[in-house]
């Protein structure tokens, strides 16, 4: 509809001083529709109508630039008077429930002249594009429309689920931050064409006004942050990375500013952005010219992305500065250089995703044939330590059959000689009994020498598995007490307190090895006890069981060690320095009494030393030594 304007730069025109300069001689028209900028001065207009006869009827008036703060209309009757007749805009209410992405509000209209008066002010562009629409022609050129923005929509949501989905495969930031540009720029969109507003958030828009330029300053941040990201492994200086991230940090800037600054002031804070946008692209094409000026193939699409992207932000600045009209073409070609990079980018997202499931796939070749290096290696080392392990069992064995053989034979050579040394020391015995007490000595040395070869054969014989128990009847007392009498002649000066029953105690065992195993506690508290102190001896029984307790006054065993001295070759550190042993004998006691169905165990006395208690079954639990 052609108009005259003027521009009120303080506010202060009321609509009749407007109206009588909009009538003067002189005054600016307006055929086209044109942006007139971010400007704060309040826009005037009058719109002449003539109106023939078939045209007359119900209209809708329509404000097809869907950003606009507010504007008043006014109809001026034959007397000249402005009367206010209906306020349009974001910030006024709305006249209709009828959804359309644009403001409208229903006029009759009557045959002949009718001139309206506009006064509008807004914070986004200065463009007045005032429309007198039939209701059936707009709600079917706002259906075409809105197929179109769905179609928009869906494309965007389909990118949406796939950059999610791929970050959740792939834990890559860039899917995020390729959402969160896809956001924006859809943002954008449904705000500057009215889809957002007019269709799909009406009830949130009734109250609440959202401006696209925070959305704009969003893209900044997006587009700058993916380029940064995409080109973090390129062969492009630090330098134009930095740069790129403060492109990125200069939008994120530019949302806060969009955010905070209070309604009357977001004209400056909009035109604030919208210069920047350009010369943002501006530099993103430079520096990633960079990259691309170096052989970098990752420039190569981003260089693409720029030049569609700054055609698209060109062609909005133009319609913005009033160069070109502002109309349906001008403001959807600058959507689709929003398409454009969305497709370029999922484009890049999709050639990155390849890359890295290439290289994976190489990767996990070479693993695999490094596993399969590696499996061969083990192989031929394991062969190889077989070889050796055979190997050495079978030194093991021979050394255990020289072992074996040097012990019997030891055993043969030792036991004649110490026959014959007893033989003699007896028949001495007889002959000069004034002499009795040293042979007495000799003949328990020789007991004593027999009972260490019987240690070493019986040690060897458990070992190797070749040991047999010969069980029979015998009494336990006596058993202790020769080996107490056998230990008492070869050390006179140690006291020997023996504590038996009066009742025989008979119980079911091999009597040599049980000898060996009393007569090995025995030495042993002999062995570490202060010499001059006592051994007791004690034994008793229940209707099950005998024990065998054996308490010494030496300088007892630390708990930590009270099971380990049965352990075949252990000796206490503390208690075997300066002392004889080979750490065989209390391991052949346990062997012996656990082979007759008995346990042994070592505590502390009750007044210091060492306690060892034998408790053997009454009845034949025994088992063989060799199992």
């Amino acid at each position: 509809m052609p108009r005259t304007i003027l521009f009120d730069t303080d506010g202060s025109l009321t609509p009749a001083q407007a109206l009588d300069r909009l009538t003067t001689p002189g005054a600016a028209e307006e055929t086209r529709v044109f942006s007139h900028g971010y400007i704060p001065d309040t826009l005037w207009a009058r719109i002449v109508l003539q109106v023939a006869p078939d045209a007359a009827g119900l209209w809708y008036l329509s404000l097809e630039l869907p950003n606009f703060d507010r504007l008043q209309v006014f109809r001026v009757p034959e007397d000249g008077v402005p009367v206010p007749f209906v306020e349009l805009g974001d910030h006024a209410t709305p006249v209709t429930d009828i959804r359309t992405r644009y403001h409208i509000a229903p006029m009759e209209i009557a045959e002949g002249r009718t001139v309206l008066l506009v006064r509008g002010r807004t914070s986004s562009t200065v463009t007045l594009d005032l429309k007198l629409r039939r209701l059936d022609q707009l709600l079917e050129a706002e259906q075409d429309y809105f197929a179109v923005q769905a179609f928009y929509l869906g494309i965007a949501a389909v990118f949406a689920l796939s950059a999610l989905g791929l970050f959740a495969y792939t834990r890559q930031a860039i899917y995020l931050v390729y959402l969160f540009n896809l956001i924006a720029h859809s943002g954008v969109w449904l705000l500057i064409n009215g889809t957002g507003p007019g269709h799909l958030w009406p009830e949130f828009a009734k109250t609440y006004s959202v401006d696209p330029h925070f959305f704009v300053a969003m893209t900044i941040v997006g587009t700058a942050a993916f380029a940064a990201i995409f080109l973090s492994t390129a062969r492009i200086p630090q330098t134009v990375r930095l740069m790129i991230w403060v492109v990125a940090a200069t939008g994120l800037a530019l949302m806060a500013l969009c955010a905070l600054v209070p309604e009357d002031q977001r004209y400056w804070a909009n035109s604030l952005v919208s210069t920047i946008v350009l010369p943002g692209a501006g530099i993103l094409f430079m520096l990633t010219a960079v990259g691309l000026f170096r052989g970098e193939p990752a420039a190569r699409p981003l260089m693409l992305t720029w030049t569609g992207l700054g055609a698209a932000v060109a062609l909005a600045t133009m319609r913005d500065l009033g160069v070109i009209p502002s109309n349906a073409l001008t403001l959807t070609g600058a959507q689709l250089g929003s398409v454009f990079e969305m497709i370029v980018f999922a484009y890049m997202l999709l050639q990155r995703l390849g890359r890295v499931q290439s290289e994976k796939e190489d990767i996990q070749r070479e693993a695999l044939a490094a596993a399969r290096e590696q499996e061969k290696v083990l192989e031929r080392r394991v062969t190889e330590r077989t070889s050796e392990l055979d190997a050495a069992i079978e030194r093991e064995r021979d050394a255990r059959r020289l072992q074996q053989q040097f012990v019997a034979m030891v055993s043969h050579e030792f036991r004649n000689p110490l026959a014959i040394i007893d033989s003699a020391a007896q028949n001495l015995t007889t002959r000069e009994p004034e002499d009795s007490g040293r042979l007495d000595k000799i003949r328990a040395s020789v007991r004593r020498l027999r009972r260490m070869i019987d240690t070493c054969l019986i040690d060897e014989r458990i070992e190797g598995g070749a040991m047999l128990l010969q069980a029979e009847r015998l009494e336990i007392c006596e058993l202790v007490e020769d080996a107490a009498e056998m230990l008492k002649t070869a050390n006179q000066d140690r006291p020997f307190d023996l504590d038996l029953p009066e009742t025989p105690v008979i119980l079911t065992a091999d009597p040599r090895l049980l000898e060996v195993a009393i007569s090995n506690v025995l030495d042993n508290a002999v062995k570490y006890a202060p010499s001059g102190t006592p051994i007791n001896v004690s034994v008793t029984s229940d209707e099950n069981s005998a024990e065998i307790t054996v308490t010494d006054q030496g300088p007892g065993i630390v708990a930590s060690e009270r099971e380990r001295i049965f352990e075949r070759y252990y000796r206490s550190e503390e208690n075997a320095r300066g002392t004889r042993g080979a750490g065989l004998g209390l391991h052949l006691v346990r062997s012996i009494v656990t082979a007759h169905g008995g346990t042994v165990r070592c505590d502390g006395g009750s007044s210091g030393g060492t306690r060892f208690l034998i408790r053997l079954p009454l009845t034949s639990s025994m088992t063989d030594l060799s199992a």
